[in-house]
């Protein structure tokens, strides 16, 4: 594909980069599609009920996960005043839409992050686990009733690939949600998973986002072309963007990180920038494609949910959409949770601010007052600062 065509008229001046004071922060491609829910669903849900909610693939999960999880916040039944943890998965499954010829089958859990929309609706915090770092996976059932076997120290994204080994989405996410929850505490509320599809409409239906790209980039593998410079991608160049790993920096997927941090704040602002709840037809049009290819839990998925939710979100600005990653040591080519991790968890566990390294605006937040780091903070833990 040829590089996504440059337009000048879309700002005054180029998105300036992240300072990168922290450069371990991730969110993927599935993180804005989820958000993007929460935040625009609004007045507009009703504008084609039936339509919106036919396109959301909600399933019910509450039998794959047991008895034996952390304590909800609050009771199910009341959102209002709660504090909510959605994980946000993104597969990358071939199947239907996704097939890019590659020939590879099977799905994984390409970007996974805890989505934390604080009790006073005032904060949106995504907090992402590397699909590389090693953790216990406990049994998960099946929708046949079978239990799978549990795996010590596995690849974390290895636990959706094992509960959707059928081709189930719904117990791929459970078996997803129960590892989260073992290795941090946290009781998650509901799921959503996007695929390459989603995501392509999602960013088309914007009208694509603007992106400085630093370097000129050439991947085959994730069929990226693009040139250096400040330009406007498409659907498809944002998901190469997303993807691309082996020609840019190390190679590695936590050198990649930084990047789909950047793609995602960028995104958001152009989201927000778009006033969709006030503009009807481009409303529809967004929720159309972006709930085209959804799978979700039965209370995330459920239209009169979202719209109540982004009805009390509507005050959120981009200072307000916080990312932050798990802090971790390496571990070889892997990674495993940093003790300091720990302080992150109780945060989302008690809708404490975290530390970020990257808000909506697409600058880092400001330093706390005393100097002191919040909670979780990579630089409090040790993390490596110097992966690509």
């Amino acid at each position: 594909m040829r590089p996504s065509a440059r337009r000048a008229d879309v700002a005054d001046a180029p998105i300036r980069h992240a300072r990168r004071k922290r450069r371990h922060t991730a969110l993927g491609r599935a993180g804005i599609t989820g958000l993007a829910l929460v935040l625009f669903v609004g007045t507009g849900g009703a504008l084609a009920y039936s339509e919106m909610q036919g396109n959301i693939n909600r399933q019910d999960i509450s039998s794959l996960l047991g008895n034996d999880r952390p304590s909800p916040a609050a009771p199910d039944d009341a959102l209002e005043g709660r504090w909510l943890n959605i994980l946000i998965l993104g597969s990358d499954s071939r199947a239907g839409e996704n097939d890019d010829g590659s020939g590879v089958g099977g799905m994984r859990s390409d970007t996974a992050m805890i989505a934390h929309i604080s009790a006073d609706r005032s904060r949106v915090e995504l907090v992402s686990i590397p699909r590389d770092t090693l953790v216990d996976i406990p049994s998960c059932t099946l929708p046949n009733g079978t239990q799978t076997r549990p795996q010590s120290q596995a690849m974390f994204n290895s636990a959706f690939s094992m509960g959707g080994q059928s081709g189930d989405v719904g117990a791929a996410a459970a078996c997803t949600i129960k590892t989260v929850e073992q290795l941090t505490g946290v009781f998650i509320d509901d799921f959503v998973v996007v695929d390459f599809a989603g995501f392509i409409n999602m960013v088309d239906a914007l009208g694509g986002v603007p992106m400085d790209v630093p370097e000129p980039i050439n991947d085959p593998q994730a069929d990226l072309h693009l040139q250096a410079g400040y330009q406007v991608l498409n659907g498809h160049d944002a998901l190469g963007f997303a993807r691309v790993r082996k020609s840019v920096g190390d190679g590695s997927d936590i050198s990649r990180i930084g990047r789909q941090q950047e793609l995602v704040a960028a995104i958001a602002r152009e989201a927000l920038g778009k006033n969709l709840l006030t503009d009807l037809p481009a409303l529809y049009k967004f929720l159309d494609a972006t709930t085209s290819t959804l799978t979700t839990g039965q209370t995330v998925g459920e239209i009169p949910t979202l719209a109540g939710l982004a009805n009390s979100l509507r005050g959120l600005d981009a200072a307000g959409i916080a990312f932050a990653t798990m802090p971790f040591d390496w571990a070889g080519a892997r990674v495993v949770p940093a003790d300091e991790a720990d302080a992150m968890w109780e945060a989302l566990r008690t809708d404490a601010p975290i530390d970020a390294t990257l808000t909506g605006t697409g600058e880092a937040p400001p330093e706390p007052p005393t100097g002191e780091p919040a909670a979780g903070t990579p630089a409090a833990s040790g993390v490596p600062g110097t992966a690509g």
